[in-house]
């Protein structure tokens, strides 16, 4: 290429290079400058206060049985030859309820008598030898050898004929046992035998209910129960004064507690019944929080954690509390909260730690 040419085209090149980098600035120049993050805005939550009111009565579900029970059985297996009582028949101490067939046994024990008659014969015979033996012996005429095998048969004899006795007396016991008898007064509340049926040992056939009345319960394991203590029971029979018989001190599954009371003895058994239990004391005032807004501690049944929202705060704050008797749909509140304080109850899971919220009183 030409010189001339060359240096034209050098020339160009440079021109068109200064334009693009002044157009590049221009541009850079009106562009917006990046926007800063914009903030989370705060949460809604439904909140509640914490409420000072009396204790009422605590409904729980309870089931009412005869203290005085027992669920009968067979000591020995057979075939049921009569049933004497049907269920709610009333029995005396003593009744024959129900009888098995006794002819193997009345066998048994006739084998068993007619054995101990020819041992007792055994035992007499050799004893008369022994007798005979021992005139001889006094007169220098059996041996020593003689005198000590009728010693050894004497012995046998009467040891043969002790088992021979206490097999009789098994064969009696089995032949008495064929038979069921009520152990109280009271009343028959079970049945599960008919004539003709094949029943074993140890199976239950029959259950009696007797005297007084017991009430058994599942209460929250905080529920501050103790031996001995009184309290007002109201149920669909009426109104009456309990007492705590026991307090199960194993925790069943959800934080339950077994507890047992007395009752009234003209409640009816084997009915699960809804009762309420009223402290006998005036009613106590105690801060109530909804049940909802407390997240358990399964370590510590009577232990949980709520999230409180201070006066002007924007951010809860995670408390742990101590906790009563429940009260419908509220829990007691015995530490950790005073009356007045808000609780969120809804729409603090979601929560980041340290995010704002923004309470709400109700849903609308």
């Amino acid at each position: 290429m030409p010189s001339h040419l060359r240096s034209s085209f050098a020339c160009h090149l440079a021109t068109t290079a200064i334009a693009l980098i002044g157009l590049t600035g221009l541009l850079t120049a009106c562009s917006p400058a990046e926007a800063p993050p914009a903030a989370v805005p705060p949460r809604p939550v439904l909140v509640s206060r914490v409420q000072q009111a009396p204790l009422g009565g605590l409904a729980f579900a309870g089931e009412v049985r005869a203290r005085e029970r027992a669920e009968l059985t067979f000591a020995v297996p057979g075939v049921v030859r009569e049933v004497l009582v049907d269920v709610g028949a009333p029995v005396r101490r003593g009744q024959l309820l129900a009888r098995l067939d006794a002819a193997p046994q009345q066998a048994q024990l006739a084998s068993s008598e007619a054995e101990g008659r020819r041992l007792q014969a055994l035992l007499a015979e050799t004893q008369r030898r022994e007798a005979r033996l021992r005139a001889a012996r006094d007169s220098s005429a059996a041996t020593e050898a003689e005198w000590t095998a009728v010693q050894a048969e004497v012995q046998a004899a009467r040891e043969a004929l002790a088992a021979a006795q206490a097999q009789r007396s098994a064969v009696a016991w089995s032949q008495a046992q064929t038979e069921l008898r009520a152990p109280f007064d009271g009343r028959v509340a079970l049945r599960q035998l008919e004539v003709g049926q094949v029943v074993g040992a140890g199976a239950v056939v029959l259950g009696l209910e007797g005297r007084g009345r017991e009430l058994w319960l599942t209460v929250p394991g905080s529920l501050p129960l103790a031996r001995g203590q009184s309290l007002a029971l109201s149920g669909p029979s009426g109104s009456a004064e309990a007492r705590v018989i026991q307090v199960s001190a194993r925790l069943e599954a959800g934080g339950g507690r077994r507890v047992l009371m007395s009752a009234p003895d003209t409640w009816p058994t084997g009915e699960v019944v809804s009762v309420q239990l009223w402290p006998r004391e005036p009613a106590a005032v105690a801060l109530l929080v909804p049940l909802r807004a407390v997240q358990m501690d399964a370590a510590h049944p009577n232990q949980g954690q709520v999230l409180r929202l201070a006066t002007n705060a924007q951010v809860p704050e995670r408390v742990t509390v101590t906790l009563g008797a429940l009260q419908g749909e509220q829990v007691e509140v015995r530490s950790g909260l005073k009356a007045g304080d808000q609780v969120v109850i809804a729409g603090g899971q979601a929560l980041a730690a340290g995010q704002a919220v923004s309470p709400v009183s109700r849903l609308r």
